[in-house]
């Protein structure tokens, strides 16, 4: 793990909690300033403009937490369901962050009608793996827990949209260029091992 995107988190979070629970004039100026430096420092880290990165703080106010991302693995005939991300080009299980007001049960089978067209029910939690500590990549300036369901498939017919491309179902021996921000290889090794033995033990961290 990388000390230093570890700092720019932990400054990202006092600079967050600060401006929520400061009323001093002085003291929210120098939490916006610790805001805009670990900015700077995360794109220095990834080589983005400053911008680019701030923007992606505009929502976050309050207490600092982690986000949610809910993934689901839809099994068929011995293979996998993907969707291919506009964004990257690349292959994903399909889901998405899990919206305030729903059960992660809801959202993850949300996501999979949303993503690909296909009805699912019945989520079967698998892993709840914290990002930072995995391979994922690049790396989030945010802190994030990735939640993986094991979900039946009901009904459906598969649907592009804005964000997805092609929808397919793969074998894990033919899988396609994984978008490694969003899901890696283990992650669906792990899914289909659960599939194959329901009394596995489900994984966290």
């Amino acid at each position: 793990m990388n000390q230093w995107l570890e700092w720019v988190k932990q400054l990202q979070a006092i600079s967050q909690a600060g401006k929520t629970y400061s009323k001093d004039k002085f003291d929210l100026e120098r939490f916006d300033q610790v805001a805009d430096i670990s900015h700077k420092m995360f794109a220095e880290l990834s080589n983005q403009p400053v911008e680019k990165v701030a923007n992606l703080f505009i929502a976050e106010s309050g207490y600092p937490t982690p986000k949610i991302d809910v993934r689901a693995g839809v099994i068929k005939d011995g293979k996998i369901l993907l969707v291919r991300e506009r964004e990257d080009n690349c292959w994903t299980l399909p889901g998405g962050w899990g919206d305030v007001c729903e059960t992660p049960t809801q959202g993850v089978i949300r996501e999979v009608f949303e993503e690909s067209g296909y009805v699912v029910s019945n989520p079967k939690l698998v892993a709840i793996k914290d990002r930072a500590v995995h391979p994922y990549s690049p790396p989030y300036p945010f802190h994030i827990y990735k939640m993986f369901f094991l979900c039946e498939l009901e009904s459906g017919t598969p649907t592009i949209n804005i964000e997805i491309s092609e929808i397919g179902f793969f074998a894990l021996d033919e899988l396609p260029e994984l978008s490694k921000s969003r899901t890696m290889k283990e992650d669906i090794e792990m899914i289909f091992k659960f599939a194959n033995n329901p009394n596995t033990e489900v994984y966290v961290d």
